[in-house]
This record gives structure tokens, sequence and C-alpha cells, in this order.
């Protein structure tokens, strides 16, 4: 082949196909009141969004067809450390096909459907820093990805489209040991949105088999659910819920519900309902502010016990340009019935019933 049939080549090639490097900057200055009972002064790493870099491609095939990859990797502003217990494309990697008459297949480490469908809908992943729903125990904040994942979504029909994935366990002898499945389904017309999702998990961070499903470093982090009462872990969780949102052109206003459940391995149960109704304000084209509150109603089957956690998430955001804010946001979080503590995602638990935080901070993306 001759050097100007290689450039010709190449030329076609560069045409056709492209790569996107994109990324996110996001940190803070924190006061948490109670932290185990010790006042708490940090710079807190990402907390508008955790800190990203990644690296989109797509590929045009041709007759309406693409391929398409995306190595996505998370980090810490404050440390330089990598996320996702050491990952080096922690958040996101996988590679597939898109085709406008077929949908949509792609395989690797993936985002689950409750993640996928319903972060529209929660305060915490859209304006209020950490204040997703306690423990995140429906994993709408993404603290766990879906490795060994085959995801496929189908094409719009009209306003609507449904997605499905399974992660194997990839373990000889133990399909269901640390396996998963979600389902997802969107809607969405003119200034108003719907979605539901599914996910049921077996054997979630399995120590045996870290190399399964859901990751051991990524699982239950800064949840309290993950052990029944007597100490036992989880054998099985499904997770779903549905959220709505309307946009009335200023204001956008969302409700979610979602219902977590719990198998422990020593047979007994918890059942979580989460409720959240939030609302986001642009007074200005440049300024924001948005309110949520959540309540979190559970149930223990071993003792009977029905713990109830109640938060309030407030926050202004100022655009200095489309790609860089301001922002500050409180988060206020009240443990009640047989709830004995409080506890905002990433802190430790309050030593009374009642917890807050205040973070100011600055984001930026490329």
């Amino acid at each position: 082949m001759t050097a100007a049939t290689v450039g010709a080549v190449s030329t076609d090639v560069q045409a056709q196909s492209s790569v996107t490097l994109y990324g996110l900057l996001s940190v803070g200055v924190t006061y948490a009141n109670n932290q185990g009972g010790n006042h708490l002064y940090e710079l807190q790493n990402g907390p508008q969004q955790l800190p990203r870099f990644g690296f989109k491609g797509v590929e045009d095939l041709g007759g309406g067809t693409k391929a398409l990859f995306t190595l996505e990797n998370g980090f810490s502003v404050t440390t330089g450390a990598l996320g996702q217990g050491g990952l080096l494309f922690g958040r996101q990697a996988y590679v597939g096909l898109s085709s406008d008459k077929f949908g949509t297949m792609t395989a690797g480490r993936q985002y689950e459907e409750m993640a996928q469908q319903l972060f529209w809908y929660e305060s915490g992943t859209l304006y209020a820093t950490y204040g997703t729903h306690i423990g995140d125990n429906d994993n709408i904040f993404n603290t766990f990805r879906f490795n060994n994942s085959v995801r496929y979504s189908t094409p719009k029909f009209g306003p609507v489209q449904a997605f499905g994935s399974y992660a194997f366990s990839n373990k000889a002898g133990g399909f269901s040991d640390n396996n998963g499945y979600s389902a997802g389904l969107s809607f969405e017309q003119g200034s108003f949105k719907a979605n539901a999702a599914f996910t049921l998990i077996n054997f979630p961070g399995d120590t045996t088999n870290a190399t399964g499903a859901v990751d051991p470093a990524g699982y239950g982090f800064s949840s309290p659910f993950i052990k029944s009462p007597a100490g036992a872990g989880v054998h099985q969780q499904s997770i779903y819920g549905a959220g709505a949102s309307y946009n009335f052109g200023q204001i956008t206003a969302a409700l979610l519900y979602t219902h977590s459940h719990f198998l422990y391995k020593d047979e007994s149960t918890l059942n979580l309902h989460n409720i959240e109704v939030s609302a986001r304000d642009f007074l200005t084209p440049a300024f924001a502010i948005g309110a949520g509150y959540i309540a979190t109603l559970g149930t223990y089957s071993q003792n009977d016990q029905h713990p109830l956690y109640q938060q309030v998430n407030l926050s202004a955001d100022y655009f200095l340009s489309k790609r860089t804010d301001l922002y500050l946001v409180g988060v206020y979080q009240k443990a009640g019935r047989d709830a004995k503590f409080a506890q905002i995602y990433t802190f430790s638990p309050s030593s009374t019933n009642a917890q807050v935080a205040v973070t100011a901070g600055i984001r930026t993306k490329f």
C-alpha cells in the first residue's frame, strides 16, 4: 500500500469517526456538625458531582449502524487518588454497536437502570452534593456499577424507550454468586418526563467473588443497611422505583418513589421506602435555587424495628459560564422512630439523631 493510499484511508476514517475527551472537576469546603460526636471541617472531593475524565468514541459503519465506546475514570481532586477502589476506568468502560433500526447493545462495566433512569428526579444527583437517600440504598447515586454486563436499549417508539441488562457472576459453578439483572422504561413528551426501573442483585459485593457483577469496593459504601441487626451480610437486594417531573419553564418540579428490599444471609429482611419531592427554580439564567425533602421509612423483620429518616436539601448555584459554577448546599438529616443515628452520605454516623452538612465549592466541566 502506498503512502498516498494510507493517507486517503486515514482521512476517510477520520471523516466517519470521532473520539471526544471530556471531564469534570468539583471541590468544596465542608462543615459537618456531628461526625461521631465531633465537628468536621474538610476540603471535600467532588461534592457537586464526582470528578472524572473520559473518552467517548463513535465510528459510523454505514446503514444507520455505529460502533461506540466509553472509557471513564474517577479520581480525587484533593489527593489525586483513583476512585472506585483504585480502578483505572472505574466509572464506566464499555464497547458496543448502535443501530437506528434495532437499538443499542453494549458490554462492559456500566450503570444499572436505577441509576440510569431515575437520577433525573433525585435532588442529590442533580444539585444537592451528597444529599442522596440515606446510604444510597436504591443506588440512584451510582454507588455501585454492574461489572461483566450486557445492556440493550430499544429504539425510541414515539416518547417511549425500554432498557435491560444482565451482569454475569463470571464464576464457574456459581452462576448466581454475585450476578445481577436490571430493566428500565422511559417516557418523555414535551415538558413531562417519567421513568421506572428495577434491579436485582444476588450476593452483591461478595469478597469470595470480587470480580463478579458488583465489586466489594463499591457496594454498601456509607450504608448502614448492608448488615442485618445480627451482623449478617446481604444475600439478595431488589430495588424498584419510578419518578416524574414537569418543566414549567423557570421551575422544574419532581416526584420520586423507590423501594429497596434486603434479604440477609440470616434470612431476616429489611424494607425501605424512599419518597422524595423536589423543585429547582432558575431565578435568572445564571442563578438557580433548589430544595428537596426525603422521607425513608423502614421495617426490619428480625426485631420489628421501624426506622425513619427525614432529610432536607437546600441548594444555591451561580453559573459563571456554561461550564463553571459556584455552589452552596446544605443537607439536614434527622433520624426518628427506631433509628438511633443520622448519617448523611459519605459521613460517619452522628452521635445524636441529627446531622447537618454545609458545603461551598466550585465545579468546572470540559
